[in-house]
């Protein structure tokens, strides 16, 4: 919340609804050696009662998602708490962030992601009843992901300038 160490976002960028995005992050690069692993790096955003506050970790190629974890929220138990629940936590796990055009293609989906939704591959199921705290946590990853997150850290350290 300091001014000097943030950057305070427009409603119309605050698409994870946190009204200001830290300058610096701490981010997590899993190494074998000079090649990288794994990169985890930290998510928030509004869901229906509370900031989640989580992590997406990815492969190697940064554009496979390895998990995407919360370990703090305050969303309602057995609805938006189902974010918790591992068997949907499992679904993340291969999803790809980004389409060949470089944009963020995943996304939360309303309903269950089958063998023939098309672009499966970018889908994760919603949750049912929890609609807002679906729709939060499609926003913090459309965000984190984006050009107002990480996506330029990740094209730097894909390039070999980080």
């Amino acid at each position: 919340k300091d001014p000097e160490l943030s950057d305070s976002l427009s409603p119309s960028d605050d698409l994870a609804k946190i009204n200001s995005r830290e300058k610096f992050s701490k981010v997590y690069i899993v190494n074998d050696g000079d090649e990288i692993k794994k990169v985890i790096l930290p998510v928030k955003g509004y869901g229906l009662w509370s900031t989640m506050y989580g992590f997406i970790s990815l492969e190697s190629d940064l554009n496979t998602v390895s998990a995407l974890a919360f370990y703090e929220h305050a969303e309602t138990p057995g609805l938006g708490g189902e974010i918790d629940n591992p068997g949907w936590k499992a679904q993340w796990k291969g999803k790809e962030v980004y389409n060949d055009d470089d944009e963020v293609a995943l996304s939360v989906i309303k309903g269950k992601v089958n063998s023939d939704t098309p672009n499966r591959v970018y889908k994760v199921d919603g949750l049912s009843g929890a609609t807002l705290t679906t729709r939060g946590v499609d926003n913090l990853v459309k965000f984190w992901m984006g050009d107002m997150g990480y996506a330029k850290f990740l094209s730097n350290l894909k390039s070999g300038e980080v």
